[in-house]
């Protein structure tokens, strides 16, 4: 069944209109933030803090529409197309594994950003571990090339998508991802993102409700029921509906930590940890994350598999688009391109929030020139996201061939270096810099000699191998080395530290 002409125009004027409408929203936005910017709290709490005290709802979408991304609509979609009901399991799990993943720290980090004035990742790293020079600079340059990675299979999943769905080029594609993209998180920062992330969760939700209803409603007029396509594409190839045919349940299980447990535990705790303005507020901006994320992480992988019953032969990273040209009317099919725009624009508006956070604040403003202005910071900011974006557009022109690929190795490579680390280093006070930097060192190491020499992997996912070298590292360095300051751990661990650092004063 070929795409007309006709279904390509709507679905491209349908993309048009949500773009326009992204950008309008952009401007408004941006608009909205500098108006309400907490006066006195600096530019780095400002811009990727939204100044400390963003309600339970723009938090929780913001992060909601961050978290799911090209992976959750394209990748991984075409990943359990490829793969079959494995990688819909591993989804199924997320959505309990993160909840339990982030109720590990953020409360913790809530209290401890707080008392620290911390705005990103890397402050809050390099004050646990005694403002170690070292972890300084090698948590920065971490988070630029991981998630780097992640936005570049972001912006390749949205060049792609565009391609598929409009017919327009692909280099086309990426130079729109760009342009929409600078203009609200270029200026706008954590409250210019939230507000369009509120707009882009909406477009989501009915993305993914509306490709369901579509592709059931297509498969049960070819086969009359949901079992019987499976059952015929059972006939032609058995592995598909087989959780353990592509991987072992060593490797299935690895997977399953890999997607839930290891993403949850790193840098996005700390941003909503310092954009949050009260406890009760943070466990509701989790939960509405977890369920947003859950309901779209666990929809789109499994019509990614049926989606191979009547549709085998597509290339698997193309599922979604191609299936809802095919299942859908032109504007609903539009209105799912919008969907899976917003979810990449999403991701990479959070991310880059993260990456600048980390070049502005932690690289330049803490290391590069301490001294520097706000006035400074906000030029190198701007910067730092033009050359961002370019940078990722440039390596975007040649795409990979499976991008999910791209994003678990981005996934992985980010738990190795910081998830002992950041675990460890909120509940146990022996943690030391010293066990923090073969942590790290040891970690990310491992995890490279096992991606590219599988035989260290023992049919895992390379990430657990290489998390209980890391785990190993931290606590027989740390234990054979010098404990760490007695102000750190009060800070850290001490629950009456604000009362007694205000009688003190």
């Amino acid at each position: 069944m070929e795409v007309t002409s006709r279904t390509r125009i709507i679905v491209g004027l349908t993309f048009a209109a949500y773009s326009l409408i992204t950008i309008l929203l952009g401007i408004w936005s941006t608009r909205q933030a500098r108006k309400t910017d907490t006066s006195g709290s600096g530019f780095g709490k400002n811009f990727y803090a939204g100044g400390g005290n963003m309600n339970w709802l723009l938090v929780g979408m913001m992060l909601a529409a961050g978290g799911a991304s090209g992976g959750t609509f394209l990748s991984n979609p075409g990943l359990a197309h490829s793969w079959g009901l494995m990688w819909c399991i591993c989804m199924f799990g997320t959505i309990f594994l993160n909840l339990y993943g982030a109720g590990l720290v953020q409360k913790k980090l809530k209290i401890v950003c707080g008392r620290i004035n911390a705005v990103s990742f890397g402050v809050v790293l390099k004050h646990r571990f005694n403002n170690n020079r070292f972890i300084a600079w090698y948590t920065p340059l971490s988070i630029v090339v991981f998630t780097g990675l992640m936005l570049y299979m972001q912006m390749t999943s949205g060049a792609k998508l565009v391609a598929t769905m409009t017919g327009m080029r692909y280099e086309i594609g990426l130079v729109l991802f760009g342009i929409i993209l600078v203009v609200y998180t270029i200026f706008g920062g954590a409250k210019g993102t939230s507000i369009v992330s509120v707009f882009q969760g909406f477009i989501m939700t009915v993305t993914t409700v509306a490709l369901m209803v579509g592709l059931f409603t297509y498969v049960r007029s070819d086969y009359g029921t949901v079992e019987k396509a499976f059952r015929s594409l059972a006939l032609t190839d058995p592995s598909i509906l087989t959780p353990t045919a592509q991987f072992s349940l060593t490797g299935l299980m690895s997977y399953l930590f890999l997607t839930g447990m290891s993403g949850a535990v790193g840098s996005n705790n700390v941003s909503r940890a310092v954009q949050i303005g009260s406890s009760k507020a943070l466990h509701r901006s989790t939960i509405m994350t977890i369920l947003f994320i859950g309901f779209w992480s666990c929809i789109m992988p499994f019509l990614g598999t049926l989606g191979k019953t009547v549709f085998p032969d597509i290339a698997s990273d193309t599922i979604i688009p191609y299936a809802a040209l095919m299942v859908l009317p032109p504007v609903f099919a539009g209105i799912v391109v919008a969907g899976v725009t917003s979810a990449i624009h999403s991701t990479l508006a959070v991310n880059m929030l993260t990456v600048n956070a980390s070049v502005v604040m932690d690289l330049y403003g803490s290391l590069i020139k301490p001294e520097a202005t706000d006035k400074e910071l906000q030029k190198v900011n701007t910067i730092s996201t033009a050359a961002l974006i370019v940078l990722m557009t440039l390596f975007a022109i040649k795409p990979p061939a499976l991008i999910g690929v791209i994003n678990n190795f981005a996934i992985a490579g980010g738990a190795a270096a910081f998830f002992i680390p950041m675990l460890l280093g909120t509940w146990w006070k022996r943690a030391n810099e010293y066990g923090c930097i073969a942590s790290m060192v040891g970690g990310v190491g491992y995890y490279f000699l096992a991606t590219f020499n599988p035989v260290f992997a023992f049919n895992m996912n390379p990430i657990i191998p290489s998390l209980i070298v890391a785990l190993l590292a931290m606590v027989i360095v740390s234990v054979a080395t010098p404990a760490p300051e007695k102000e750190i751990v009060d800070i850290w661990f001490g629950a009456d530290y604000g009362t007694r650092a205000a009688n003190h004063s």
